[in-house]
């Protein structure tokens, strides 16, 4: 066949293939669609309920129109109510009063799509307590996708921290001691009403003044130097000091000073606390002079009175000491501040003593109360207030004060406090609403803030209504007969419809019983908001209707494994009527029973869900399958009250996947072969190319080396000729004429006799070389042996190496690469010569590219590698093996080997896949060993083999017949 009808043939059949390849598209792309929808409908359901049910915040879907239209599990848990229950209510409903307006406007900022993010509001809950929940929310495709996050603990701790900032601006306005911050620069930037009292300058006047003023001059460099102190975080310092008013007056405050830090320890300032204390040192004078007559004056005031010297230990009492500690004069005597001490309850004993130490070094007065033992071991609730006394030096001195039996007092607060607490609790804590109703005049006189909020009023507000603000007209004449009931002394209970403050209507179940109330008969009454109930009833049956009408099975059986509900659907399918109780497992597939039992039921028993597929069975024995969901539903407590499960069948789907699968893997499997085909014509494209390239090669190259080999004899013997004549010359003319000697001088004439030679050798052995490598290249290349031909095997295998000598000789960065022949006697061997030399070419390539790899990863050293002198190899040179045999009667058996890294067994099982490399990108096409594979399988019908150790070498061995 000529070149040109070969190649006609081929770009037919590259067209055949592109067409091949598009309709194999097209067909793959169809089929790949339809498995793809099929299967994104299945997952697409789960992932949804996956997704709601393991959030910790509440998801939610809505309408524009107000209702939800689905809340995760999350969501029930937050708000208490059923998924039924906030489906069947208006959202604004749950939304306190005070925030609708601003949730009505966060909505219509969703309804112009802009997104709403972290917008807060009170949501009501079942309780009838209110949570703080915090939205992200964004609406899409006339829907609103929200997410909120329970942030009622955090609201409630910005609002005690408000409180408490309240607390302290009130305290600091309020308080007796004058209160003064500085900064840094010893600026005033804080003076409170208690310092302008003290010292007269208005808060205006010391605003950002240094405020020297008030201290003597005589004092001032001390302070200035106790304040540079106290920047340095040198503790804090308390100084009794003479300061001078506005007014010109000189006297005696207590200054405690308390460095500011911030978080990182930079000073901020100083924070300083006055006491003006002129009269009280004055007071001490007199208090001194008048302790007699305060004795004899406590002894009937009825409190224990000491005076304890802090100095000597000593502690004096007065008053009814004797009385409230049970202890005799004489054991009062050897009473010391250890025994009192140990007179304290165990449980006070701490806080008390850290109190009173807290006041002696802030220098203030003291009021604590703590548990005392008296003699006879009984405790007493004591009141003990005092004061210390200082010296000159700020050390205290004296413990002035009283002890107060207050046991009666405590005992009957607690008893109070008890009962309001109980009552209390009960009365506001009931999620149900309650009220006492005046029977004469018809008013509420007390409510609950259930009742409140579930009219929507404030106690104040409810207080002041009329019962036709808050009681539906068609139940006017309930409420009077409700009155009448209880008047009477009997129970009342009915349902009557309320009314909300913004007008809406609910049901409510009210139960009313007779109360005494301030001597009065009452009517204390309990109302239950029932509007969801009767909601929830009527979407239960609406949802029943769905449930009736899907195609689907849907079943809900109890926590023991009992059919409690099997919708028309599953009757239908399983053979199964309404009225029968069976276990669930009656409706399981046989093959399948035990994975049931043992697996799917532990496991959504432990994570709540479970989705697959499965085998389901009818009364009559027919199994079929089904893709299920089974959902273990649980209580607050954990504990699992119902299973319920919804499952599809799936007979037609899994009949049309396994159709499309197996279309599939036709496709798969014709796309790889018309792959494979096309890269071995491609192959044989290029070696057919690469033939006649060389051939044309070698053949130009032959001719003019054959000219010129063939004439280098002649040119010897001329060569030699000419330098004979040239000698007899010599010898016969010793003397030159002086031209000539001087050309012979200059040319060296004794050095071209001597050189000449070896040049003309040389072009001899080099023109050999060309001859023998042009030689191998028409072996090679076997360009006149198309068909099978016996041919000689080691002449293909020789002008292979020969092409390849370039890729053996020594390189800069490795030693040469060894060549060992151990050839066999072989006979002429039929085969492709070409393809064959092909084989060799492919083998031997990638023995080199092993070599090189080892050498690069320090299998060899260039330095070491060397050869004995008997010309052995060492373990340190790179070497290929080749050998041939004859085997049996008509086979033989050539093997290449080479000493390199070798092979994993993982890449020795994939050594001839097409497309199959270990080279790097762009070096290598996995082609060469698949087609290798295929010449000596297919095209000689012999055996190519793999033998490999990572770290010993790999060998390759070829078995062909020797006939065909």
């Amino acid at each position: 066949m000529d070149t040109k009808a070969l190649k006609a043939q081929i770009n037919l059949l590259q067209r055949q293939n592109a067409e091949l390849k598009q309709q194999l598209t097209a067909t793959t792309h169809e089929f790949n669609a339809t498995i793809f929808r099929l299967e994104q409908e299945l997952s697409e359901s789960k992932k949804s309920l996956l997704f709601f049910d393991i959030s910790v915040d509440l998801l939610c879907i809505a309408d524009f129109n107000g209702y939800f239209q689905r809340v995760n599990q999350a969501g029930e848990n937050i708000l208490g109510y059923s998924q039924a229950e906030l489906l069947s209510l208006p959202f604004m409903e749950l939304v306190h009063p005070e925030d609708r307006a601003a949730t009505l406007a966060e909505m219509s900022k969703l309804s112009e799509g802009i997104r709403v993010f972290r917008f807060e509001n009170r949501y009501r809950c079942k309780d009838g307590s209110y949570c703080w929940l915090s939205w992200t929310s964004v609406a899409h495709d006339n829907y609103i996708f929200a997410m909120a996050r329970d942030v009622t603990e955090r609201k409630t701790t910005e609002e005690a921290l408000k409180q408490f900032e309240t607390k302290i601006k009130f305290l600091l306005q309020q308080t007796p001691l004058a209160i003064i911050e500085w900064n840094s620069s010893f600026e005033v930037v804080e003076w409170n009403p208690a310092a302008e009292k003290i010292f007269g300058y208005s808060v205006t006047e010391m605003l950002h003044q240094h405020a020297l003023e008030i201290v003597p001059t005589n004092h001032r460099d001390a302070v200035i130097q106790t304040m540079k102190s106290l920047l340095e975080q040198k503790g804090g310092h308390y100084s009794l000091n003479e300061n001078i008013t506005k007014d010109g007056r000189l006297i005696s405050c207590e200054w405690i000073n308390t460095p500011l830090v911030d978080a990182e320890g930079n000073s901020l300032g100083i924070y300083s606390m006055v006491q003006d204390v002129s009269d009280r040192l004055n007071f001490q004078t007199a208090l001194r002079e008048s302790e007699e007559r305060f004795r004899l004056a406590t002894e009937q005031s009825g409190q224990a009175v000491y005076d304890y010297n802090v100095l000597s230990g000593k502690i004096l009492w007065a008053g009814t000491t004797t009385k409230v500690m049970g202890l005799t004069s004489e054991e009062l005597q050897s009473f010391d501040i250890a025994t009192w001490e140990s007179m304290i309850h165990p449980e006070d004993r701490d806080l008390a003593t850290s109190l009173l130490t807290e006041a002696m070094v802030q220098k203030t007065r003291y009021q604590v109360e703590y548990r005392l033992q008296k003699k006879d071991g009984t405790y007493i609730h004591v009141e003990d207030t005092g004061i210390f006394l200082f010296n000159n030096e700020g050390q205290a001195y004296r413990m002035l004060g009283t002890l107060n039996d207050v046991s009666d007092r405590k005992q009957a607060e607690a008893v109070l406090r008890q009962q309001e607490a109980q009552y209390r609790g009960i009365f506001e804590t009931v999620n149900d609403g309650i009220s006492v109703l005046d029977l004469d005049t018809g008013k509420m006189v007390a409510v609950n803030s259930a009742l409140c909020e579930m009219h929507g009023y404030s106690q104040a507000e409810f207080l002041n209504l009329s019962s036709t603000e808050y009681i539906h007209p068609n139940s006017y004449e309930k409420l009077a007969e409700c009155m009448r009931t209880v008047k009477a002394g009997q129970k009342f209970h009915d349902h009557a419809v309320g009314v909300r403050k913004d007008g809406t209507c609910f049901d409510i179940e009210v139960t009313g019983k007779l109360l005494l109330y301030n001597g009065k008969p009452h009517a204390i009454s309990v109302v239950r908001d029932i509007s969801e109930r009767i909601q929830a009833e009527q979407e239960q049956q609406r949802l029943l209707a769905i449930l009736e009408a899907t195609p689907d099975i849907v079943g809900i059986a109890d926590v023991y494994g009992t059919n409690c509900y099997l919708n028309k659907a599953g009757q239908r399918m399983l053979g199964i009527s309404s009225t029968d109780q069976f276990p669930i497992s009656e409706a399981v597939g046989l093959s399948i029973l035990d994975k049931f039992q043992t697996e799917i039921i532990p496991l959504v028993m432990q994570q709540g869900i479970w989705s697959g597929e499965a085998l389901m069975r009818s009364r009559k024995g027919e199994e079929f399958p089904v893709s299920q969901v089974i959902i273990a539903h649980k209580n607050e407590q954990g504990e699992v009250e119902f299973l319920s499960t919804i499952a599809r069948d799936i007979r037609d789907r899994q009949q049309i996947e396994a159709r499309l699968r197996q279309q599939a893997k036709n496709l798969e499997a014709t796309l790889q072969e018309l792959q494979r085909t096309q890269t071995q014509m491609i192959q044989a494209e290029k070696m057919s190319s690469l033939g006649q390239l060389v051939a044309g090669v070698a053949h130009e190259i032959n001719n003019p080396v054959n000219f010129i080999h063939g004439n280098l004899n002649y040119l010897e013997e001329h060569t030699q000729d000419l330098l004979r004549i040239i000698e007899v010359y010599q010898q016969k003319n010793t003397n030159y004429e002086p031209g000539l000697q001087d050309l012979h001088e200059e040319i060296d004439l004794e050095y071209i006799q001597q050189d000449l030679p070896k040049i003309l050798s040389s072009m001899k052995v080099g023109t050999q070389r060309i001859r023998q490598i042009v030689l191998s290249l028409r072996t090679f290349s076997r360009m006149d042996e198309a068909e099978f031909k016996a041919v000689d095997i080691h002449a293909g295998i020789d002008s292979t190496l020969m092409i390849l000598q370039h890729r053996l000789k020594e390189q800069p960065e490795r030693p040469a690469i060894q060549v060992i022949k151990e050839y066999g006697a072989l006979p002429s061997v039929e085969c492709y010569a070409g393809q064959l030399n092909q084989v060799f070419m492919n083998i031997l390539a990638n023995a080199i590219d092993a070599l090189e790899e080892s050498v690069v990863s320090g299998q060899w050293s260039v330095v070491n590698a060397q050869v004995t002198d008997k010309g052995q190899q060492t373990n340190d040179i790179p070497t290929i093996r080749i050998s041939t045999s004859v085997i049996a009667s008509n086979w033989i058996k050539m093997a290449i080997a080479d000493n390199g890294m070798g092979m994993s067994e993982k890449t020795q099982q994939q050594i001839f896949n097409p497309f199959f490399t270990t080279k790097p990108v762009g070096k290598g096409t996995g082609m060469g060993m698949s087609i290798s594979y295929q010449i000596i399988t297919e095209k000689h019908g012999g055996k190519l083999l793999c033998n490999s150790h990572l770290g010993k070498g790999t060998e390759f061995i070829i078995e062909i017949p020797i006939q065909q």
